[in-house]
């Protein structure tokens, strides 16, 4: 098998979500960058995009565990997108 031919190893990124001006913001600590939407249903699908353009990474190999909160001012609450 090449290197090529090898299966994507999923990886899992933290993202911090917050509302402003009608739309969640998604920040991905890791690669510090953010996107935002309008519709939290696009969540998910918007920041593996945006992982996947600057990363390289396939998107179908990313996964998301998206928190409710401000980065460094901890969780706004336990809730789990």
């Amino acid at each position: 098998m090449t290197r090529s031919d090898t299966p994507h190893e999923e990886r899992t990124f933290d993202v911090v979500a917050w509302m402003s001006e009608r739309r969640m913001v998604l920040y991905v600590p890791a690669i510090e960058a953010t996107t935002s939407v309008r519709e939290i249903s696009d969540a998910d699908e918007a920041v593996r995009e945006l992982i996947a353009v600057l990363t390289g990474l396939d998107a179908a190999a990313i996964s998301c565990d998206i928190r409710l909160g401000r980065p460094g001012g901890g969780p706004a609450g336990s809730a789990v997108l």
